[in-house]
């Protein structure tokens, strides 16, 4: 009896760590899903770091704080998303490179911001709108 508990126990633990993907569109479309809030959070995090400094010291490391936290737990749960296939693997690995560099980017900008200021705006506004745009693409040929 107290072998099939912890053989519970276990199973219950690993599904919680990774979910299937059905077949690679399944995948391909959890993908999309993935790039499309990750961009939108980008996005957010753009249009605040370009505010032309209207926007307070404290309340940007809230929208940054929280949109660090987005993107993380996004590719934490994409990650643990099983890719079907050889194929399927790749896409994934694909659209991870890119959401974790706007993930390094956000929390750049936030440590940036704790520190003093957002050093170069202009600079990072750009890097976010090619991320951006990059994420757009990536979720329109996927979904």
């Amino acid at each position: 009896m107290r072998a099939g508990w912890v053989a519970l126990v276990l199973a219950a633990g690993v599904a919680g760590c990774s979910s299937p993907a059905w077949n690679d569109r399944d995948y391909e479309l959890k993908a999309a899903a993935s790039a499309e809030t990750v961009g939108s959070t980008v996005e957010v995090v753009r249009l605040a770091v370009g505010g032309g400094g209207r926007l307070t010291r404290p309340y940007l490391k809230v929208v940054l704080t929280n949109a660090a936290g987005q993107v993380q737990s996004v590719n934490d749960q994409f990650g643990g998303v099983q890719p079907p296939s050889e194929r399927a693997g790749k896409l994934g690995e694909q659209l991870l490179e890119v959401t974790e560099r706007a993930e390094k980017e956000i929390s750049g900008l936030l440590v940036e911001v704790r520190r003093d200021r957002v050093e170069d705006p202009a600079g990072a506004v750009r890097r976010l709108a090619g991320l951006g745009e990059t994420l757009r693409g990536f979720q329109e040929e996927h979904e």
